[in-house]
Parts: structure tokens; sequence; C-alpha cells
């Protein structure tokens, strides 16, 4: 793979990263609050409604039962070493006790950080795989994205980025096709608006549980404050 290539991918990626830059500058890579605990001014009065009328890659990313009783929402980058520690050492425990039991529908919104333009081009990426196999294949490319953040971040970024889109089935023209979709970058464009101004999102990973902004480290954190809005929900 050329030089001049990787130059033109991450152009077009720098290009369609008018994304607001000074959105993405006020999101911080690592939690801004004490784990488990409200982050401060970040709620929405209540759950919100997760709109399921887009498919494909315009569509919310997530895993669960689309009528769970509790929505989680996880604001992330896929550039954030935080936020794979999260993916990685956090989530499957989560997952196999509250997503994939019923409990919980677990959404992902992105939400760039440093270096904003490959952020970007990874969640591009992840998108396009959904395109072909629905919210598995984003999830697939996510979690490998999240697994190989040394790799396609400080090697070869396009070499390593098309291996991970392999793995849904996207070839090098597929690729590049991906890195030019403008829907894509607006989309990305208006969640980080949005998580700004509903939840005043600043940092990754955030979450949001029953309307409000809550950070999480730990297995023992998250399940509590999962375990209150169950209560909450059945009562």
């Amino acid at each position: 793979m050329s030089s001049e290539n990787l130059r033109e991918t991450l152009r077009l990626a720098s290009r369609v990263c008018a994304i607001g830059a000074a959105a993405i500058a006020l999101a911080a890579c690592g939690q801004s609050s004490s784990d488990g605990g409200a982050a401060g001014a970040g709620s929405a009065g209540g759950s919100e409604v997760i709109d399921d009328t887009k498919t494909g890659a315009l569509a919310e990313m997530s895993l669960g039962a689309d009528d769970a009783p509790v929505t989680v929402i996880e604001y992330a980058s896929v550039t954030c070493p935080h936020c794979a520690t999260f993916h990685e050492a956090v989530f499957p425990e989560i997952k196999e006790k509250y997503v994939d039991t019923g409990k919980v529908r677990f959404v992902f919104r992105e939400f760039p950080t440093a270096p904003a333009e490959l952020s970007v081009v990874g969640s591009m990426l992840a998108r396009c795989a959904a395109d072909k196999g629905g919210d598995d294949a984003y999830f697939l490319v996510l979690g490998s994205l999240f697994k190989t953040q040394d790799k396609w971040i400080y090697g070869d970024t396009r070499d390593e980025l098309m291996k991970i889109g392999a793995q849904a089935g996207l070839d090098g023209e597929a690729f590049d096709t991906c890195v030019r979709r403008q829907e894509l970058v607006d989309l990305i464009n208006e969640t980080v608006s949005d998580g700004r101004d509903r939840y005043d999102i600043n940092s990754t990973p955030s979450f949001i549980v029953d309307g409000t902004r809550r950070n999480f480290s730990t297995v023992d954190a998250m399940s509590e404050a999962i375990d209150e809005a169950l209560e909450k929900a059945e009562s």
C-alpha cells in the first residue's frame, strides 16, 4: 500500500471531519468524574426513545432486545484507550449479565477523540460493515478496532483497517467507497452535537442510564446503576 494512498485516505477523513472541530476538541479520552457517579448536568429528564426507523449504516447500533426494560447508551471513540479497556474488561460481563438476558438494550454512539481523523475513519468503517451484516457486523468491527488500536493507529493505518474490514466482508474498493460517504460523516456530526446538547458529553466513555450521564470503569459500579434502573422500570 503506497504512502500516497494512505495520505489520500487520511485527507478524505480529515476533510469530512469538519464534524465540528470544537466538538471534538472538547471530547477527552478518559472519564470526568468518579466511578459510578452521575456526571453533573447531563440529563434528558428520563429515558431516551431510540429511533429505529433507519437501517444499515445509518441505523442506531445496538445489542439486546429492542423492548428491554432498560436502555444504556455509550458515547465512545474507537481511538480512546479508556474505551478499549471498558470493552475488553467490563463490557463482556455486562453483556452476559444484562444484554444477553433481555434486561438491557445497549446502544453505541460514536464520539470521536484524538486523533480525530482516525477515529472518524474507524467509525465509518464499522458503519459500512453494518450495510452488509447489520448490528452484528458493526460490533464485530468495533471490537476489532478496540482490540488492535496500537496496530491501526500507530502502524500502517490503511492496511490494518482493511484487515479489520475484511472480517465483515469489505474489500479495498469497499473501504475506499466507505470513507467517501458524506452521509456517515453527517451522522457522526449529528451524534456529537446531540450528545453535547442533550447530555453534556465531554469525555469518553460516557454512559446514559435512565436519562442521566454516568461514568463507569468497573463491572460492579455499572451493575449497581443498571440494577437501580431495572428496579425503577419494574415498579
